[in-house]
């Protein structure tokens, strides 16, 4: 018997399909620019931590709504409801902020695993970023957790769920950039921070926003906080442009950075020193 609340996901467009599978490839090749910055550099200065932290949260926050809001849409298409062109088009939103939501906490790994020994990064910052680590991941599991009883509990509960999610990951999207552009605004320079990541995903926020809003059956909690998120990074885009770019020429951003960079490796070299120095008063006379 046919279930009449599939009709919603029913009459994709196609134009929507091919823009959503190149926002898809788009969403990827956006985030290469930040983890080749990250490669290079070895520092995560410049990254604010909680930047970091409130980025990656809000990304889960943001998995956790679409995974329960497209949970009707795998319904219909497991009991034979939609066909296979509205079935694909009705799980590209889960497969997009899955990827997009991997690809931010990836930011995360690469910086816990280039900076780990590096003389370019400040300890104790880097200490903060474990701490960092630690919370994500157990925001994952608290995350697992509400998926299971969403999946497993009436519709109303599981749109209760995907809605706090989505009202969050809102949240967070406008609290984290506070402290990076804060950052940023400090030190006059941006750092690891990509620019040309960001020239990708200020515009490409914007159309996957639109996407989001025109797919069948879409939900606003799951696209409003990519809407803020496209406003607020082209402000910080803006600041780091100004900076890089403009202010005194460029010069000012490059020799900060530089002197930030040096003194981190100073200290490094000194506390280096000093337990070495322990270390061989420490050690027993033969």
């Amino acid at each position: 018997m046919r279930d009449d609340s599939c009709s919603v996901f029913e009459g994709a467009s196609t134009v929507n399909l091919i823009f959503s599978i190149l926002i898809t490839f788009g969403i990827v090749i956006s985030y290469l620019p930040q983890y080749h910055r990250i490669y290079v550099k070895r520092t995560s200065e410049g990254l604010s931590t909680n930047f970091l932290l409130l980025g990656s949260c809000s990304s889960i926050f943001t998995l956790t709504n679409i995974i329960l809001v497209s949970s009707k849409a795998r319904y219909c298409c497991s009991s034979g409801a939609l066909n296979t062109f509205n079935c694909i088009n009705s799980q590209l939103n889960l497969i997009q902020i899955g990827l997009q939501c991997t690809c931010a906490i990836l930011i995360l790994v690469f910086v816990l695993i280039l900076t780990k020994d590096s003389l370019k990064q400040d300890k104790h910052e880097y200490g903060r970023i474990v701490t960092v680590a630690k919370f994500v991941s157990l925001h994952g599991i608290v995350s697992l957790v509400q998926i299971v009883v969403g999946l497993w509990s009436s519709k109303s509960v599981l749109y209760s769920i995907a809605s706090i999610n989505g009202l969050l990951s809102t949240l967070l999207t406008v609290i984290k950039y506070v402290p990076q552009i804060y950052t940023t605004y400090l030190l006059k320079h941006p750092g690891t921070l990509s620019i040309g990541m960001m020239c990708i995903q200020t515009p490409g926020g914007f159309v996957f926003t639109a996407t989001l809003f025109f797919t069948k059956g879409s939900h606003w909690s799951s696209w409003v906080s990519y809407l803020v998120a496209a406003s607020l990074q082209g402000l910080l885009l803006i600041l780091c442009i100004y900076y890089e770019y403009f202010h005194n020429k460029g010069m000012d951003a490059e020799l900060s950075e530089r002197a930030a960079v040096e003194r981190i490796i100073a200290e490094n070299l000194h506390e280096q020193e000093i337990e070495t120095g322990n270390d061989e008063e420490a050690a027993p006379l033969l």
